[in-house]
């Protein structure tokens, strides 16, 4: 593929205006799956305590390492940027109201949807965790689990692009036209069903060691950095590592891209022949980001940001029902 092919604008390529027209079933289900997971994992968490698994989570995920990560790429992005924005960007401005909502709503989801979901892998399929293995160090087994979560999460942002009630949820995601560090935290809160798959290598593995909260913590901050608004391709190691440039592909503003679909690692692109790297640095900061057409409501269009209301559209528009879908 070649990457002329994704260097358009986000009005570049008009797409049918959608037309709302009641509630959109699926996403329905999908609430109601997350809220039964929800309240299995509010019940597991019951002995241990709710509120204390949320804070390990909280610390895990949005804590003081991965703030202070966010803050240093964010310093970087004003110094040495793809694409010249303001400090105050809309982009930047709606993704941080999105960082503090991550932070204190969808954290506290995540852990209980994972915890659910767990247990619920636990008891239905005991199979797949691995047996004792003596000898082995518990190091090799974090890697296995590392690896495991990578390979499973692409599997996940793959299905998010094919399968259409999934895609409404990760286009909130993929709305951006200025892209930064901060997108990452652009979610549906929904969306973390559809990757909940990422417990499956870490109950595979709970025999043999605990993955630390810290190698967590490392791997939340690699699937962000590729979000960033700087030129790195990484060289060489680009070929393995997923970095900005190579990302910055996936979000171009074409429409509904199966291509660079890792979290960190690009093996799994590279496998299924859907790795497109950037030749080079300066040509793929000229791509411009976004949905072609903008089916989901920005905070770029309009004399004003308007962000709250931006930001609840932007949440509320997967349950609408549509005549067309975007792709």
């Amino acid at each position: 593929m070649q990457l002329d092919a994704v260097e358009q604008g986000p009005q570049a390529a008009e797409s049918p205006r959608r037309a709302s027209r009641g509630f959109y079933l699926p996403t329905i289900a999908i609430t109601g799956l997350a809220a039964w997971l929800s309240w299995r994992g509010w019940e597991a968490l019951g002995q241990v305590g709710v509120a204390r698994s949320v804070n390990a989570g909280r610390f895990e995920l949005a804590g003081p390492a991965v703030l202070g990560f966010v803050l240093a790429v964010l310093v970087i992005e004003q110094i040495c940027p793809a694409q010249r924005r303001p400090v105050l960007a809309r982009g930047h401005l709606l993704d941080f109201c999105y960082a503090v909502f991550y932070a204190l709503a969808v954290v506290p989801l995540v852990v209980l949807l994972g915890t659910g979901f767990s247990g619920l892998l636990a008891r239905l399929a005991p199979w797949l965790v691995l047996p004792r293995v003596p000898g082995v160090p518990a190091w090799c087994f974090v890697a296995l689990a590392v690896l495991g979560i990578d390979a499973v999460d692409w599997l996940a942002h793959l299905a998010n692009h094919r399968i259409n009630p999934l895609w409404r949820l990760h286009a909130v995601h993929h709305s951006q036209e200025e892209l930064s560090i901060l997108t990452t935290y652009r979610t549906h809160p929904l969306v973390h069903v559809s990757f909940l798959i990422s417990a499956i290598p870490i109950l595979a593995v709970e025999n043999n060691t605990a993955t630390p909260a810290v190698v967590l913590t490392v791997y939340a901050c690699l699937g962000a950095l590729p979000h960033a608004n700087v030129r790195w391709t990484y060289g060489p190691f680009g070929r393995v590592l997923i970095s900005p440039a190579y990302h910055r592909i996936h979000h171009a503003a074409t429409g509904r891209l199966d291509i660079n679909l890792g979290t960190v690692f690009a093996i799994w692109d590279a496998l299924s022949r859907r790795a497109v790297f950037p030749a080079r640095a300066a040509r793929s900061a000229l791509i411009e980001t976004g949905l072609a057409g903008r089916p989901v409501p920005v905070e770029q269009s309009g004399p004003r940001p308007r962000l709250v209301r931006t930001m609840l559209t932007q949440l509320a528009e997967p349950f609408t029902s549509v005549k067309t879908e975007t792709r």
